[in-house]
This record gives C-alpha cells, structure tokens and sequence, in this order.
C-alpha cells in the first residue's frame, strides 16, 4: 500500500512535468509567430539588414536604411513533410505579391533584341517596354500590390555595367526609364547577376577606348568583380529600388495582417555548365572580334580562350566557383533557419537545365526535404513550368523579359527526367513576366503577357497598348506537392 506522503509526492512531481511540458509549448509558440517590423528585409548570410519600407500605390518599397536587428516571420507549416492541403485554393485570401522577370535588359540602340536572328518583328524590337507597360497594368489587377521584382539576371545586355561613369546614363536609359509606370515606380527591385552581365563572352577588362584585354590573372579577378560591384553600389532616384545586396543574401517580403510571408533566397549560380563560366572566362567574342563561327567550341588553352593563357582562365573560373559554392553553403544554412510562410530561390540558371548532372546533384542535396517549395530563374529565353515530385517543388524559367530575342522553353534533359516533369511551357511566339501570390496555404503562380488587343509598330511611342493576357496559372500548395491548375 502506498502511504499518503509517497502519492502526494506523485501529484506533485506530475504537475511538475505537466508545468514543463506546457512552458516548452508555449515557448515554442512565442518563438514561431514572431513577426518582422517591416515588408522588406534584406539579409547577408549571418548579417541581417532590416530596411524600413514605405507604403506607396504599389506597396512596399526600401529607402535604404538598415538596422542590425533580424527579422522573423510567421510560418503556416513546417520544412518537411506533407501537409495535405485540402482548402480552396480559389477561395483563398492572397495577401502577399511579387512579380519575376527575367533577361530584360535590352541594349541602348536595343539591338540585343535581333542580331542573333534574320528575322524578327516591331514585338521583338520594343519588348522590354511592351513587358514595362504590362507589367505596370497588372500590378493595379493583383491580388496584393506587389512588394518586390524578383528579377533573374542579365539586366544589362550584352556585357553588363563596364564603368562608373557609364553606370548611371546606362541605368537610366535601359531601366529607371523603362519601368516608370505609377504602379511599379517604386517597387523594390531584388536582383541577381546573369552571365551577360559579368562580360556574357567579350572582354571582362576595360580602358578608356571600352573593352578591352586583361593583362593579367589578378586584373581579370578584379575587373570580374567589378562588374557586381558596380551593379551593387547603384542609387536609384526612385526610392533606392535597385537591391544586391551579395552574391548570396535573402530578402523577406510579408504582410504583417495576415503573418504571410515569402523568404527570396538569391544565389550566384555562376559555375553553371551553359554559359556559364566558361564561356565568360574565355571571353572568346573579344579575342574573336565577335564571330559566333569562330567561337563554337572553344576551350581552356585555345588561343581564343583567354588568349590561350591558362593562368588567367582558371583565375576567373575559379572565382566562379568560389561564388557558387559559397551560395550552396549559405543556402542550405538559411533555408534551414528559415521561418517564412513560402520559401523561393533566385537564380540566373536552372539548376539541372543549365547544369550537368553532377551540378545539378550539388543543388539536389541541398533542396532536398529543404522546404523550398520553388526555384525562378532565367538565362533560356523562354517560360516554363516543371515539378519535381521527388524534391516537393517546383521550376520555372522565366526569360522572355523583352531584353534579348525569344526563344523555346528549356526541356528537361534525359539525366533529370527520373527526377523532374514538364508541366507547361508557351507557345514561344511572346514576351512576359510571372508573378506569385500567396495565402496561408496555397501561392498562385502566372505568366502575364499582352493581349490580342496590342498593335505593335516599328517604335513603342507608335505601338497602340492593349491589355494583360494571363496564360498559365498554377496553384502550389504549401508542403510542395503537385498543386494544381488554376
């Protein structure tokens, strides 16, 4: 028989566990729903930089202040495993907007939109402005205005930004200009670098007379790194909208309302198989005073390779590299700390249509049971839509943004067809942009473009503007899974 001090001593060594029990509880709560104090944070690897967001027409947007304090957001579900959505998407309130564009850099003269090609149309010539123009009607139609433009690299075609004194006439001309419409003026810009805007294939090095030969390893490395330098340190006069932060840094939009939230985790996926490092570290349209013939196929150690010198190529390949896996590392060290609602990479390349298959395993690893649920980029000039069932998440390639002429849509090559599936691809006779919406549960990805209403003409002040086409529409669901079609 049990005396009467040994039970009481039970209660009370119970409810001493049931006391702890319900302390981890609450802690755990506490610690999950605590919110940023703004819609737009940018931050570095361990380096937070929260930057306060003024409200405008078109949401949010940076005026380029930053605290030392990092922001949390709320979190609807966890990083792994299924969730088995049931509501309705359709019925969904969708509080958080981004749109996505990618490869949109036209040339001042805009011939980057057809010297690839001996034919095109007025649609090609003025598709950077038609985009513009559309992208501007579609952010008053959202759901949510949009708090960020998620944009994929090559902003700048065909070699990016080559000096400092150019820098701001070029970012005038081909971007504060283009995209001036009252609905996205000020709407915070959240870029990556592309290859063209590390040099594409030309001379990365420059002089007085433009580009130019590098002289050495050490001067190539440098004037590399330059050219981010000089996209990063940009001031736009619209409310400092141009963002780069890194070559890796995460930006945070949400609505304080509702707790949703999206995490944009941007990456330098510059050591991508297809033009990627390669070709821009030989810089074989330089050497080759741009012959496309003369330029098919060359390698390391070819005269116009780097002019044949080793040395230099592998400097600036190895620095390539040095970015790449630097964005793998943080990348699966943020995602990991992650607590926003959605989680979506930025990249200039596709981690398996622009890689091989040993690339495309090293961006596997890391997003595997990782709870991103989708991957934007751009570099293939055209639009696509591809799951992967094996990962929980979903690809797009986003690159008809009217800098560069139209092209299919990237397909899924035969060493990642065990792992990816085709969903949607256009019909390659247009230009556009994406956009997510997200709710609680559910994110609604589109592609936008003009409608039949459009009459194009030789110049875009003589084009007459129609209206926004919405031709794909996909819901996502927040553990990732197939989703579906709107």
């Amino acid at each position: 028989m049990v005396s009467k001090k040994a039970q009481l001593t039970g209660v009370v060594l119970v409810l001493a566990i049931i006391g702890a029990i319900v302390g981890v509880v609450v802690v755990t709560r506490q610690t999950s729903s605590s919110s940023t104090e703004s819609s737009g944070t940018a931050t570095s690897g361990s380096d937070a930089g929260v930057v306060d967001a003024s409200s405008s027409k078109t949401g949010s947007s940076s005026t380029g202040k930053v605290s030392k304090k990092k922001s949390k957001t709320k979190t609807s579900g966890s990083s792994s495993g299924s969730l088995s959505i049931t509501s309705d998407p359709a019925s969904a309130e969708y509080t958080v907007t981004a749109f996505a564009i990618g490869d949109w850099g036209t040339t001042v003269s805009q011939d980057s939109c057809c010297t690839r090609s001996s034919t095109f149309n007025d649609y090609d010539v003025n598709a950077e402005d038609i985009v513009a123009s559309v992208m501007d009607q579609q952010a008053s139609a959202a759901s949510a205005p949009p708090k960020c433009i998620i944009s994929h690299g090559d902003n700048f075609y065909w070699t990016g930004i080559d000096s400092e004194g150019s820098r701001d006439s070029r970012f005038t001309t081909t971007f504060e200009r283009k995209y001036d419409g009252s609905n996205i003026k000020n709407v915070p810009w959240v870029n990556v670098l592309g290859n063209h805007d590390y040099g594409g294939a030309s001379y990365i090095c420059s002089d007085d007379k433009g580009l130019a030969k590098c002289s050495s390893a050490s001067e190539l490395v440098k004037a590399l790194s330059n050219k981010f330098t000089l996209q990063a340190e940009y001031t736009s006069p619209n409310d400092n909208r141009w963002i780069l932060k890194d070559h890796f840094y995460v930006y945070t939009i949400e609505d304080k309302a509702s707790g949703v939230s999206i995490d944009i985790f941007n990456v330098d996926a510059g050591d991508a198989s297809t033009h990627g490092a390669q070709q821009t570290c030989c810089q074989c349209y330089g050497y080759a005073e741009g012959s496309d013939k003369k330029c098919k196929n060359v390698a390391r150690g070819d005269k116009l390779c780097a002019g044949g010198d080793t040395e230099m190529f592998d400097a600036c390949f190895d620095k390539f590299t040095e970015w790449s896996d630097d964005s793998r590392k943080q990348l699966a060290k943020e995602v990991a700390a992650s607590t926003a609602t959605w989680k979506i990479v930025n990249s200039h390349y596709s981690p398996y249509a622009h890689y091989d298959e040993t690339g495309m395993k090293k961006w596997f690893e890391i997003l595997q049971d990782s709870g991103v649920q989708l991957w934007m980029n751009g570099h293939t000039h055209g639009e696509n839509h591809d799951y992967s069932s094996s990962l929980k998440l979903h690809f797009v390639n986003n690159g008809a943004g009217g800098g560069i002429q139209k092209e299919s849509a990237s397909g899924v090559p035969g060493f990642a067809k065990g792992s990816v599936e085709a969903l949607w691809a256009y019909g390659g006779q247009e230009y556009g942009f994406m956009s997510v919406e997200a709710s609680e549960e559910w994110l609604k990805l589109q592609y936008h473009t003009a409608d039949d209403s459009w009459s194009f003409a030789e110049d875009f002040k003589s084009t007459k503007a129609g209206g926004v086409a919405t031709k794909h529409c996909w819901y996502i669901p927040l553990d990732g899974d197939t989703g579906k079609e709107c």
